[in-house]
């Protein structure tokens, strides 16, 4: 649980894509570009407000880790995705992480798209450091890797 006397913290992360905000949005939604830029395994995304937004890796990465998020698509247009509560599950880890929140917003820009993911209510302590301090570093990665497989589409 948060402290009062520690705010959670956010973490943001911006990119420009090639593609039209509308696309970039519905590669969140969508379980083959999921798999197709974010590597999931599996997803379950019910595209609409109120709707179910879950995704989840098998053996993922070097260290082959499992892990899945899930949430409610709180707003969706064809420019911003809201995700909240968000709750994470790392089967390595003794907690549950959450409530927390995804925003995702996708704005025109240059022929293409400036993609924000802003992921909000990380609290403190030590598995809490960790998960912030992997997804500072994943956030840029997995933004490279849409970024390049936007690119291969074009």
């Amino acid at each position: 649980m948060a402290h009062d006397s520690q705010p959670t913290r956010t973490v943001e992360t911006t990119v420009h894509l090639d593609a039209e905000p509308q696309k970039v949005i519905r590669a969140f939604l969508e379980d083959a570009d999921l798999k197709g830029w974010w590597r999931v395994t599996r997803s379950l995304v019910d595209a609409k407000p109120g709707g179910t937004w879950c995704i989840a890796w098998d053996g993922f990465g070097e260290d082959k880790t499992n892990h899945s998020w899930m949430g409610v698509i709180r707003e969706l247009d064809e420019r911003r995705l809201v995700i909240d509560p968000l709750v994470q599950n790392e089967p390595d880890r003794p907690i549950l992480f959450g409530p927390m929140r995804l925003e995702v917003v996708a704005e025109a820009d240059d022929g293409g798209t400036r993609l924000t993911v802003q992921h909000h209510g990380y609290q403190h302590g030590e598995h809490w450091d960790w998960l912030h301090d992997v997804v500072v570093l994943g956030w840029k990665h997995v933004l490279g890797d849409m970024a390049a497989w936007f690119g291969r589409r074009n």
